[in-house]
């Protein structure tokens, strides 16, 4: 296993890194003073973000009444929080095609949980008010980030993983067995080296156990609550993709009835299936 840990710390050093244009929109963020018109001009200068950000503007998601045709007119309409939501989605859509070696149909499979998840997180977020729902979208959709680089592995290790898994193991349990440490702990690293802000990192570490946050709790316990219903919904989960247990601490927290989930998993499909046309990866 040692091998295979050195190499998959060698894999997160030499993972490509977002895309300038979607880390300085993140680090402007993080200024309390930043208004959209400061986003703007960082996004302008990346043709291919500021094309894709037009199209989720105009998508349904959003619902205007009339098309917008300028960045600084979305950033008047949407703020700066919802800018940097549709950034990072153009943007994490290019680690889902064909990454390394892994399969291209997982790849598009995993994209289409973390956009889920990412939306999930928004709905939660805005029906319990204890966390950003913006900021609780960036979280779901990139706390699972740590799985694109270890799916470089699973064909090598997927033979150990399925029998740990057979043997009663948990699937952070055989992950932290066959590769050294589990896909949260892969993405958290990851985000580190792409200087997210502490926030960001802490809930990608933590969406499985969010009760040991080190920042927020709350917005950890969001993004994890956010990923089960996802999972229950069975929406980009792959068959067979084993299920992770609940934390009942942050399920009685964010305290939404189960009634509500068909109302969640058509929304869900509907966005899916908008977010995938516009992001081309059909």
């Amino acid at each position: 296993m040692t091998q295979v840990l050195d190499e998959l710390l060698e894999e997160i050093k030499s993972v490509e890194p977002l895309p300038q244009v979607a880390t300085r929109v993140m680090q402007l963020a993080a200024r309390e003073d930043v208004v959209p018109r400061d986003l703007v001009e960082v996004i302008q200068t990346d043709a291919g973000v500021t094309a894709k950000v037009l199209k989720l503007c105009n998508s349904a998601l959003y619902g205007f009444k009339r098309e917008i045709a300028s960045l600084p007119e979305a950033g008047n309409l949407l703020g700066t929080s919802t800018l940097v939501n549709l950034v990072l989605t153009s943007c994490a859509g290019r680690y889902f095609r064909n990454y390394g070696f892994a399969d291209p149909e997982a790849t598009l499979k995993l994209w289409e949980q973390s956009i889920a998840t990412a939306f999930a997180a928004n709905w939660v977020a805005s029906r319990t008010r204890v966390v950003d729902r913006n900021r609780a979208y960036t979280v779901g959709l990139l706390e699972n980030i740590g799985k694109l680089v270890l799916c470089r592995f699973a064909h090598e290790q997927e033979e150990q993983l399925r029998q740990a898994l057979a043997n009663g193991k948990t699937l952070l349990e055989a992950e932290h067995d066959v590769f050294g440490m589990d896909h949260a702990e892969v993405g958290a690293r990851l985000a580190d080296k792409w200087d997210f802000p502490e926030l960001l990192c802490d809930a990608i570490r933590f969406h499985h156990h969010p009760q040991i946050a080190q920042i927020d709790v709350a917005m950890a316990e969001v993004g994890h609550v956010a990923e089960m219903f996802v999972h229950l919904l069975k929406v980009g989960v792959t068959h067979g993709e084993p299920p992770y247990d609940w934390n009942s601490q942050a399920l009685t927290r964010c305290d939404i009835d189960e009634s509500r989930l068909d109302e969640l998993g058509a929304t869900l499909r509907a966005e899916l299936d908008k977010a995938r046309r516009i992001l081309e990866l059909t």
